[in-house]
């Protein structure tokens, strides 16, 4: 079942998602939504994200766009306790490099994020790491 509302952005530029919506979507106060921009269609997307209270990092990692790359940065996440909430990956040079970018809850890590940067560099499954709260 699918239902429609009118919403206005304030002057700050926020958005008030109606109560009965978020109640529907167990949206509560510091809970977590995904947004997605659909240029093309000109639409706005929004997902219930994650839980409040979940320790979300956005990664970025700069690795070989060679088969098993991506697999064994995973394997190496899945290791260290990383829940992946949302991915990415593209080849920015088919062959050659790739970028991936994911969303994860950390939470529940064995490791801190500074130690998950530096395991994946020095087993030289990515070039470049980035890991930065949400």
């Amino acid at each position: 079942m699918s239902t429609s509302s009118v919403a206005r952005i304030d002057e700050k530029g926020r958005l008030i998602v109606p109560a009965a919506y978020r109640e529907v979507l167990n949206l509560k106060e510091n809970s977590n939504v995904l947004l997605i921009l659909n240029s093309e269609k000109s639409t706005l997307s929004i997902l219930p994200f994650a839980a409040a209270g979940d320790s979300l990092y956005r990664m970025t990692v700069a690795l070989s766009d060679a088969p098993g790359s991506l697999s064994r940065l995973l394997v190496i996440l899945a290791k260290s306790g990383a829940d992946l909430v949302q991915s990415e990956s593209i080849a920015s040079d088919r062959g050659r490099s790739a970028q991936w970018r994911a969303t994860a809850d950390l939470s529940k890590c064995k490791a801190k994020p500074s130690a998950i940067k530096e395991l994946l560099l020095k087993e030289k499954v990515a070039t470049h790491v980035e890991i930065a709260q949400v």
